[in-house]
């Protein structure tokens, strides 16, 4: 991690000393799409994966994580494994949303 911030933190001292450069702009904007696309497809997948739980236990995952975070539902391997898909499921979304913040 250290390597590519110290990269940025380089490239940000190109671009105050020698103004905007098209390539440089256009390629940061294409690389924050190419990421921000992959969650997206991260997320579908996820989606599909939850959606199966949800039509088992007749139960949107967002009501299931709730009674499972206080403890309600117990430690069925199911619910374990639910509870990890929404989970990643939103770290993905924050994620997303953040880089779709810096376009």
């Amino acid at each position: 991690m250290q390597q590519t911030l110290s990269k940025v933190k380089n490239l940000e001292k190109f671009l105050q000393k020698h103004g905007d450069d098209a390539l440089i702009s256009g390629t940061i904007s294409k690389m924050l799409d190419y990421k921000i696309n992959k969650y997206h497809g991260e997320i579908k997948r996820l989606d599909k994966a939850l959606k199966k739980f949800e039509r088992t236990y007749k139960k949107e995952s967002s009501d299931f994580f709730r009674e499972f975070k206080k403890g309600r539902l117990g430690d069925n391997m199911d619910f374990i494994e639910w509870s990890s898909l929404y989970r990643m499921r939103n770290h993905f979304l924050e994620k997303k949303a953040e880089l779709e913040g810096m376009k």
